[in-house]
């Protein structure tokens, strides 16, 4: 019984990470496209960063270094200081990442070359930072969760996903239409493309 509440709550946070994954991989294409020079256009990146921020860094993250972390440093009495850190670290390197960004898309959209060379360079490591961060949360902290929280924790970790998704009830319908909005960017540009070769 224990291992069932337990997986509950932590598949929520891994249910979430594959959520994630599908921005992660939607934004790596619209960084591929730039080296391509078929640079999507200013809105792929803003409705790309606005998820970004909603969904991966309010929602998600939130529950992750105000409630399992916590927990976790107090189950473990301070030996998990060191990785807590470090992963709290990765949270704030991925907001100036995205800020980056998001100050580069007039230029962007002018067609700036180092406004191009600014969006490529900080989405890419975006990506390459939030995938090597969801990937050690997986194999590392989520694991250890399992292993060393009580029902009495993961209740409490239920209780504070449940207050916070109250709050926050449209954010899976915000970014299932992101996501959607994004997609169709990707392919009016593919479409554009079979257009311009058809004779």
């Amino acid at each position: 019984q224990l291992r069932e509440v337990t997986m509950h709550a932590i598949e929520i946070l891994m249910g979430e990470h594959k959520r994630i994954a599908e921005l992660l991989t939607l934004l790596n294409t619209g960084a591929e496209r730039i080296v391509a020079n078929r640079p999507p256009p200013r809105a792929f990146f803003e409705v790309g960063v606005q998820l970004a921020r909603q969904y991966a860094d309010q929602a998600h993250h939130f529950k992750e270094e105000y409630v399992l972390f916590g927990l976790l440093a107090q189950k473990h009495h301070g030996e998990l200081d060191g990785h807590i850190e470090r992963h709290r670290n990765q949270h704030e390197q991925c907001r100036d990442l995205l800020n980056a960004t998001s100050s580069a898309l007039s230029a962007y959209e002018a067609n700036k070359e180092e406004a191009i060379k600014i969006v490529h360079r900080n989405i890419t490591e975006y990506v390459r930072t939030l995938r090597s961060h969801i990937r050690s949360e997986n194999e590392v902290f989520f694991p250890l969760a399992q292993t060393t929280l009580s029902q009495a924790d993961q209740d409490q970790l239920m209780e504070e996903y449940r207050r916070f998704e109250a709050k926050h009830a449209d954010s899976e319908k915000n970014l299932n239409e992101g996501l959607a909005q994004m997609r169709s960017m990707l392919e009016a540009d593919r479409s554009n493309i079979r257009t311009a070769i058809t004779p």
